[in-house]
């Protein structure tokens, strides 16, 4: 099973995830947290500590809120370190739950264009024009 970690500003991965198992029912594999608080040093090592201990064999994705912040920094420095690790930015509702939905039937680079596509998929505009 492809592991996945979620990791946001502020407290966003966690209620993604708790929305996730909100609809999924429960959720293994899966860790959410914040950089809030953390020097760069010890984001990386919560990251290298969850990516060691768990040892995924078939890889990990690490999805984070947004591309060129302290999330995407760390996460991409520390994948760089592993031969099975993905870094996913953007992270939403719509990517989770296809995380978990098809995490079982794609391999980790598969799954990591999945759900950056389904990401995206899950991004809608509804506006009324006035007349």
């Amino acid at each position: 099973m492809i592991g996945g970690i979620i990791l946001t500003h502020g407290t966003i991965g966690e209620a993604l995830l708790d929305a996730a198992s909100s609809i999924l029912g429960e959720i293994d594999n899966a860790y959410a947290f914040s950089t809030a608080k953390l020097s760069m040093q010890r984001l990386n090592s919560r990251l290298n500590q969850i990516l060691t201990e768990r040892n995924w064999s078939d890889g990990a994705i690490i999805m984070v809120s947004l591309m060129g912040g302290s999330c995407w920094n760390s996460a991409v420095a520390v994948a760089r370190q592993y031969p099975h690790v993905a870094v996913v930015s953007g992270v939403n509702l719509s990517m989770l739950l296809s995380f978990f939905t098809k995490r079982d039937r794609y391999s980790l680079l598969e799954l990591a264009e999945i759900i950056r596509e389904d990401g995206i998929r899950g991004i809608a505009k509804f506006a009324v024009e006035s007349h």
